[in-house]
C-alpha cells in the first residue's frame, strides 16, 4: 500500500495512546475512524501494525497508509451472508453495524467493498442500501445492465420491499404515510406537509402487539428515500426501538428494522430476522 503521509513522536506525545495521537495527521477525524485505521493495518508505528492503545514516545514513527488500497476484511466476510443468488441478481444479508457502502475518506468497512468476493466474476453491483443500523437484505445487481434494469423497475413501482419493525406504540389498523421527505441534511431526513409519488409511500401494516406497549410493523416500500420508514413511523407516532434520531431513550440494544423480503421480476428473496 503506498503511504500518504507520516509524523514523528517528540517529547510532548509521550504516553499518548496512539488514537489520539493520530490526530495530528487526521484532525477531522473521529475515534472510532481513527479505531478503524489502526485495526485494518493502516497505521504503521516504526515500520509495524500495532494496537490502538500503543503509548507513544520520542521518535516513534508514525505513518498512515492509503485507504483507498483497502482490501475487504475476514470479519466482514464471516459477517455477510448469501441469501440469494440467481441468473441477474443476488441478495446478501447485512447485519446491524455495518455500512452498506464504501463511504467517500473513511476507514469504516461496508459491504459493499466485499462484493467482489463474494460473488467473483459476476461484475457484482450494490443496488439498494440499508442505513448502518438496518439490518437486513442488500440487492446485488450483476452488472451494470442488470443494475438499469432494476432501476426501471423502482421506477415503474414493480418492486416490493418489505422490512419488520418493532415500535413504540400500537397502531388500531393498517395505514399508509404518504408525505413527501427533504433529505438535503444527510444526517436528518424531514417530513414534508405534501405528497410523495406512490412509490415513495410506506404502507404498514400490524402483526402483533406485545404487553410493554409495542408493536411488530409490516412497511411495504417501492423506492424508498433515505431514513424514510423511520422518519414515516415516527410521524405516524410510532417510533422505532433503539432509533437514536427518530425516537427516544429506551435502552435497546440496537435499533429493530429489518429488510425482510424483497420482490421484483424474476427475482424473490427472504430474510427472516433473529428478534421476532
Amino acid at each position: 500500500m503506498n503511504e500518504i503521509d507520516r509524523i514523528i513522536a517528540d517529547d510532548s506525545d509521550e504516553g499518548l495512546r496512539l488514537d489520539k495521537f493520530l490526530l495530528k495527521l487526521l484532525p477531522e477525524s473521529g475515534l472510532r475512524e481513527r479505531r478503524r485505521l489502526i485495526e485494518n493495518g493502516f497505521v504503521m508505528v516504526n515500520g509495524r501494525s500495532c494496537r490502538s492503545g500503543l503509548k507513544m514516545f520520542p521518535g516513534a514513527e508514525v505513518v498512515l497508509l492509503d485507504v483507498e488500497e483497502r482490501s475487504c476484511a475476514v470479519e466482514i466476510l464471516a459477517r455477510v451472508k448469501v441469501v440469494r443468488q440467481g441468473e441477474g441478481f443476488g441478495a446478501v444479508y447485512k447485519p446491524e453495524g455495518l455500512h452498506s457502502a464504501m463511504v467517500a475518506g473513511s476507514a469504516e468497512p461496508s459491504v459493499e467493498e466485499c462484493l467482489a468476493g463474494i460473488f467473483p466474476g459476476q461484475d457484482p453491483i450494490l443496488a439498494n442500501r440499508l442505513d448502518f443500523l438496518t439490518s437486513g437484505m442488500l440487492l446485488v445487481a450483476f452488472g451494470v445492465e442488470r443494475e438499469n434494469e432494476f432501476r426501471k423497475y423502482e421506477d415503474s413501482g414493480t418492486v416490493d420491499k418489505i422490512y419488520h419493525a418493532k415500535v413504540h406504540g400500537i397502531p388500531d389498523e393498517s395505514f399508509i404515510v404518504k408525505n413527501r421527505l427533504d433529505t438535503a441534511n444527510r444526517k436528518r431526513t424531514k417530513v414534508l406537509d405534501e405528497q410523495a409519488p406512490s412509490e415513495r409511500w410506506s404502507s404498514v401494516d400490524f402483526l402483533e402487539s406485545y404487553e410493554d406497549g409495542t408493536s411488530l410493523l409490516q412497511v411495504r416500500i417501492a423506492k424508498g428515500a433515505r431514513h424514510q420508514i423511520r422518519v414515516h413511523l415516527a410521524h405516524a407516532g410510532f417510533p422505532i426501538l433503539g432509533d437514536p434520531i427518530y425516537g427516544h431513550e429506551d435502552g435497546a440494544d440496537r435499533m429493530f428494522l429489518h429488510h425482510r423480503k424483497i420482490v421484483l421480476p424474476g427475482f424473490e428473496a427472504v430474510c427472516e430476522t433473529g428478534w421476532e
